[in-house]
């Protein structure tokens, strides 16, 4: 298991203990073997978790460990979702993510 699976996982089971649903989404396209592609739909760069709390609230979530940082796809992807209205974020320790969480919950 990489870093970022792991800080993803931690944070996932916070999320489970909020009471929230968390989905960690990948990217991909296989080769199947009939020669043709599956993708799984969402596009580059979409965020490795989709968080749903239970006031409504959404948000998206790109984990990193230090010294790696988000893609050109990833930081356009997060510019966009942040367009609209939407809670998106870089995090690279579970800290930080019990920050963010604590922080738009004691508004």
């Amino acid at each position: 298991m990489t870093p970022e699976h792991r800080l993803s996982n931690e944070i996932r089971i916070e999320c489970g203990t909020r009471n929230w649903l968390c989905f960690h989404i990948n990217v991909a396209k296989i080769r199947m073997s009939d020669g043709s592609y599956f993708n799984t739909g969402v596009p580059k760069g979409w965020p490795d978790l989709t968080i749903l709390t239970d006031t409504g609230i959404s948000f998206y979530i790109e984990t990193k460990i230090h010294p790696r940082k988000p893609t050109p796809e990833q930081l356009d992807l997060l510019a966009e979702l942040r367009s609209r209205g939407f809670i998106a974020e870089v995090i690279y320790t579970l800290n930080e993510f019990k920050s963010l969480a604590n922080r738009i919950f004691s508004k």
